[in-house]
């Protein structure tokens, strides 16, 4: 071998030591970027009120070796019923966000991307939003104006808003308030839209036997007494409440009872069955059983079916004369997996009062109830959901709670109320969606409300043991005299969700 040729070996040799020396260096440096090599600390979840300037602001914590320039960053969203894939909506390309939030009301997911710019790998966190309107979630309060008419006002997380039926309708409802009533996933047609449609409703029946229907997004009137039913509601007809069952709303009247299903359609309802009703309904295992509800003019406790295609007395063998009850209250009541229904009701001559205790739709006793019992005298009744075997009422301006199970009664004290003021109102209100829906959205409050002259406070408190628990979370007035609270969430309420109580995890929302 001449040394031409030798030489070209020679450098031949230190081309590829050069070759493997600056590949090994590339791959040097890629080893101190292994993937994996980002992390995102977890995002906290958010509820916040549309179209109202209100912005969603996160800076999010990443762990990376990566350094700023070599990060691309997107932040995605979508709502909970969309089936395409997280990126089909865009919001931003930032690493700290700050969105305002003018969407419609709803559940969403907000997805957050970092991607490392030079070999594409990339990691993603979410967190869940709750978007609401004004409207569309709080506690929504019935109230008697100084005219004697029926207004609302809503308790949401940035305040009371008062005298809604007049910002959006012109006037309160005539007639002093019956009740109130909340209906999840209502059909009705959209008059702005002109299209079939379904939402939440809130429910407003008068004694002066008004009635009228409103969206809770917007307040928009879906029904009143010209269009709920196929012909126009007869003057006579006093509408008692409205309830959802398994797949349909169920209106309540003295005329009887009517249903139209929960898909979308016009929402109108048919032909009623039974000849009475009342607004005293409750709903068995989950709407399987369909509902009780008390007859006014029978006198007794009725079954309905969940299709409304039959209604029945309910039978039980007592000597009690029911023909001189009228119904004061009733509740449900699902503690330990056992659901326990009440009716409580009153002799209009002797004042006797008598409890109904119903277990699957079925009367399990009549208990008369002992007349120094606190039960028998007060004029504010309501039940316990979760917590306790218990049926509140107030007596001479205090609480008592009657354990049904050990028939027994004892004092319940109240934290935080001023001195003196006087307690018209009381109710324990929940939202337990278990396995069917956002648990994050559950809670369990003791709701008292006061009345001095026209203005009223309510009181919301933590429960434990069935009892109202420390100071109160919350507390705000408004102008009016209280007459009812009821909670509105915006998640969709459907099928699978309404069987909670089969399940073990108790109603979705109380009656």
């Amino acid at each position: 071998m001449d040394d031409s040729m030798k030489k070209y070996i020679l450098l031949a040799v230190l081309f590829t030591l050069f070759g493997l020396v600056a590949c090994y260096d590339d791959d040097s440096s890629l080893a101190t970027r292994e993937i994996g090599d980002i992390a995102i600390d977890t995002l906290k979840d958010a509820s916040i009120i549309s179209y109202s300037g209100n912005k969603l602001e996160r800076e999010p914590k990443i762990e990376t070796k990566y350094s700023e320039e070599q990060l691309a960053y997107a932040w995605y969203i979508y709502k909970e019923d969309q089936q395409e894939g997280f990126r089909t909506n865009k919001i931003d390309s930032v690493k700290n966000l700050s969105y305002e939030i003018n969407l419609a009301a709803g559940n969403y997911t907000v997805v957050f991307e970092v991607t490392a710019k030079e070999n594409g790998y990339s990691v993603a966190e979410e967190m869940k939003l709750a978007v609401s309107t004004t409207f569309s979630q709080g506690f929504y309060i019935l109230k008697e104006t100084a005219e004697g008419n029926s207004e609302l006002d809503v308790y949401t997380q940035d305040g009371l808003v008062s005298d809604l039926l007049t910002n959006s309708q012109g006037e309160p409802l005539i007639g002093a308030p019956r009740n109130l009533s909340v209906c999840f996933g209502q059909a009705f047609i959209d008059t702005e839209e002109n299209v079939m449609a379904t939402g939440n409703t809130v429910c407003v029946t008068t004694e002066q036997n008004k009635f009228a229907c409103f969206r809770t997004v917007d307040m928009l009137k879906v029904f009143d007494n010209s269009n709920l039913l196929f012909e126009e509601m007869e003057a006579d007809e006093s509408p008692y409440c409205m309830v959802r069952s398994l797949s349909r709303i169920f209106y309540f009247s003295s005329k009887g009872i009517r249903s139209a299903s929960t898909d979308e359609n016009s929402g109108k309802m048919g032909f009623p069955l039974d000849s009475e009703s009342s607004k005293h309904v409750q709903i068995v295992n989950g709407g399987f059983g369909g509902h009780v509800y008390w007859n006014n003019s029978k006198h007794r406790v009725m079954t309905v079916d969940y299709n409304c295609s039959g209604v029945s007395e309910v039978e039980f063998n007592t000597e009690v004369n029911q023909d001189n009850l009228e119904c004061l209250s009733s509740g449900l009541n699902y503690v330990g997996g056992s659901e326990m229904i009440y009716f409580l009701c009153q002799d209009k001559t002797s004042g006797v009062r008598y409890l109904y205790l119903l277990s699957g739709g079925n009367i399990v006793e009549i208990r008369p109830l002992k007349s120094n019992l606190h039960l028998a005298q007060g004029d504010i009744i309501a039940g316990n959901g979760l917590t306790g075997t218990l049926i509140y009422c107030v007596h001479d301006n205090k609480l008592y709670g009657y354990n049904f199970d050990a028939e027994s009664e004892m004092e319940i004290p109240i934290t935080g109320i001023p001195e003196g003021a006087t307690i018209s109102y009381f109710s324990n209100q929940y939202w337990n969606m278990g396995l069917f829906g956002d648990t994050s959205l559950n809670f369990d409050n003791i709701v008292v409300g006061t009345q001095e002259g026209d203005n009223y406070t309510v009181y919301l408190y933590n429960i434990r043991g069935g009892q109202p628990y420390g100071e109160p979370i919350t507390v705000f007035s408004g102008e009016g005299k209280l007459r009812s609270v009821r909670y509105v969430c915006q998640a969709a309420v459907n099928m699978t969700a309404m069987l909670g109580p089969m399940y073990g995890f108790g109603p979705c929302f109380p009656y």
